[in-house]
């Protein structure tokens, strides 16, 4: 089995066969009873889960801890030192099988530009870690660049995550990057969540913020629904919104897939091709990130028009689509990528666990 417990091994697959029908249909009064009520459930769960934790917190983290709540979030080098080193502790013991030599983090960190980063929600317990390896990765390359002032993680979650710790946990999350809003599909306080995104913007405009979001959200939890119907709009309206600003938003679709029971261990990441979103006058273009020539794609004709082309513009039976709409097709877009990547995490994952049986036996 060529894989090690480091983060440092690369394995990528490149097949891609999934249905992606895009779907923006809302959901019915009986499953909106549902979902408040494993709302509720889940809060429950969250906070009993947290206090257990506190309990048998080990002295040593619990000081980790305090010294990350203490910290002060900079741009410089040394808090890229103190990330990174954070960011091994929670990915330790892991096998983690992931596609570092295609360099796209590179590439990200080379332009020193902004960039948001989203991926699919797993596993609600072990997708913090991942995310962790994944800053880890991220400020790895930043040091490679020798990058002095790089952009701070921001990462946006439900508030009820947060509110659900103690305050020094929660400040030493915050202190690395987590922003809580209203997460609630259907009834969410905008007013709120404007208020809590509208520094993250003004940052990522300035190429001082990378913004991290996992676009199910709380619909990750309703298994029985297909991802085109887990996945919101948010993501989207959020890059549709900064377009009327910076010209450019770059989009990276991560795929997470984890290994169960005698296999908790072995974990895969697949780091997808960016999708560059651009505002030209009146019009919105897209690259087509992973979007290859296969059957089930229902974006790959829009895109195949110009094949050899960085970027299409955005278009409905042959005209541009309005600004105003067109976060509609940047979800398609996006959900379509970041499905393609889920896809090839839980194949590598797969993988990996077909070989470790052979070599066990």
């Amino acid at each position: 089995m060529n894989i090690t417990p480091t983060i440092n091994n690369y394995r990528i697959s490149r097949q891609k066969s999934f249905n992606t029908t895009p779907c923006f249909k809302r959901l019915g009064s009986a499953e909106y009873i549902s979902y408040k009520a494993s709302n509720g459930v889940e809060y429950s769960i969250r906070v009993a889960s947290n206090k257990i934790l506190d309990f048998f917190q080990s002295k040593n983290k619990k000081n980790l801890i305090k010294n990350i709540a203490n910290l002060t979030p900079t741009r410089n080098r040394l808090f890229l030192e103190q990330l990174a080193e954070i960011a091994k502790l929670y990915g330790s013991k892991k096998i983690i099988d992931v596609n570092i030599e295609d360099k796209i983090l590179e590439s990200i960190a080379q332009n020193n530009e902004s960039a948001i980063f989203i991926m699919n929600h797993s596993n609600q317990s072990q997708d913090p870690q991942m995310l962790a390896v994944l800053n880890l990765l991220l400020a790895e390359a930043y040091k490679k660049n020798n990058v002095e002032e790089f952009p701070l993680p921001k990462i946006i979650l439900n508030e009820d995550i947060l509110k659900t710790m103690n305050p020094t946990r929660r400040k030493a999350f915050e202190n690395f990057g987590a922003v809580g809003i209203d997460a609630d599909v259907i009834n969410s306080d905008k007013g709120v969540n404007t208020k809590a995104l509208l520094p993250i913007i003004k940052d990522f405009i300035r190429n001082k913020a990378n913004i991290f979001i996992f676009p199910e959200g709380r619909l990750a939890t309703r298994k029985d629904l297909d991802f085109s119907k887990r996945f919101q709009a948010g993501t989207a309206q959020l890059v549709n919104k900064i377009l009327g600003i910076k010209k450019k938003v770059t989009v990276v679709p991560v795929g997470f897939a984890y290994g169960k029971d005698d296999n908790s261990n072995i974990n895969s990441m697949s780091i997808g091709t960016p999708i560059v979103f651009k505002r030209e006058g009146e019009n919105t273009t897209s690259s087509k990130g992973d979007i290859i020539n296969h059957k089930e794609s229902k974006l790959y004709k829009f895109f195949n028009k110009e094949k050899n082309a960085d970027d299409v513009v955005i278009t409905k039976n042959g005209v541009p689509v309005e600004k105003e709409v067109a976060y509609k097709f940047i979800k398609a877009i996006l959900r379509e990528n970041l499905e393609i990547n889920s896809n090839i995490a839980i194949k590598k994952l797969n993988n990996n666990i077909e070989e470790s049986e052979v070599l066990l036996i």
